[in-house]
């Protein structure tokens, strides 16, 4: 209140009209304002202390409501608290127990039954890893044999198609070789086929020169004339079998391999009106069709007079 009082006395402290601030007042001036100011310090004071009662009047009003309020929830407690414990009075104290019992007991087999549960759990997961462990090194196991079988089928795989190459190269050879024999021994018959038949035009040029008197001979002319016959049958065919054996390549008999057999002749034959024929006829030669008849029955008239010859010539 004294700083009121100051704070109000340097408000009111003004300078006197007319005069210099720094000059002094005169006395009756100071005093009047000092009144002034302890009035008005009174008159605040007044007014502080009766708003500080009408505030203490406010809250106890508010305290005591709220401690109303308070009793009131305390009873209302308490009377729940008392209904709550009659309530409890009138059950019985053992079958209480007996429950809390049978509780306990169905709750301690629960348990039980519970952890035996987890328990078995807990092995089964055991079990399962082991087997699932057991797997991975069988997959890894199986995975690292497929590799191998796929790597070795590859390998065999390679080997027998360098091998199928290999083969068909061969094949390719022996065929060209096939083909090449077979080309031979035709144009082997061929000229084989050629010689005879100058020969027996030869033969038949010297019979038509001699005349038909020859056949008027004598029986011991006839005899030589037929061993003589025979005898250049036999070096003829002589001659053709040496031929032949010409036309075959002599490094396929003296070479470093063996000699292979000769393939089946069967296939080089042609019946008896085709055998009679030249092979290029018999083949589809362009000879003209008179030329042909006209071989066919001088090689027929030559096969009956050389299977009638001995006794054609004892006539």
């Amino acid at each position: 209140m004294s700083d009121v009082g100051e704070h109000g006395r340097e408000q009111i402290d003004l300078p006197c009209p007319g005069g210099d601030g720094g000059e002094s007042r005169p006395a009756p001036y100071i005093r009047l304002i000092d009144t002034c100011c302890a009035s008005m310090d009174t008159c605040t004071v007044a007014q502080q202390v009766e708003s500080v009662e009408r505030n203490i009047a406010f809250l106890q009003k508010e305290h005591q409501v709220l401690l109303t309020g308070l009793r009131l929830e305390i009873r209302h407690l308490k009377k729940r608290c008392n209904d709550l414990s009659c309530e409890l009075s009138k059950s019985s104290p053992e079958r209480n127990r007996e429950d809390i019992v049978a509780e306990e007991e169905f709750l301690q087999a629960r348990l039980l039954q519970t952890e035996h549960n987890l328990a078995e759990q807990e092995c089964s997961q055991r079990e399962l890893k082991a087997k699932l462990r057991h797997k991975g090194a069988q997959a890894s196991a199986l995975q690292v044999r497929l590799r191998d079988e796929e790597r070795r089928f590859l390998e065999e795989l390679k080997r027998r198609s360098h091998k199928i190459t290999a083969l068909s190269r061969d094949l390719h050879k022996q065929t060209d070789i096939a083909a090449q024999l077979t080309f031979q021994l035709h144009s082997a018959r061929f000229r084989l086929y050629h010689q005879a038949e100058e020969e027996d035009d030869e033969e038949e040029g010297e019979r038509d020169k001699k005349g038909p008197g020859c056949l008027s001979s004598s029986p011991q002319v006839s005899t030589s004339r037929a061993e003589a016959r025979h005898r250049s049958h036999c070096s003829a065919r002589l001659r053709r079998s040496e031929r032949v054996r010409e036309c075959v390549p002599q490094e396929r008999i003296l070479g470093p391999e063996k000699p292979r057999p000769m393939p089946d002749p069967t296939l080089f034959l042609y019946p008896f009106t085709q055998r009679l024929l030249p092979l290029h006829i018999s083949l589809g030669g362009h000879c003209g069709e008179g030329d042909s008849q006209r071989r066919m029955g001088r090689l027929r008239t030559r096969a009956m007079r050389e299977d009638t010859g001995p006794e054609t010539t004892d006539l």
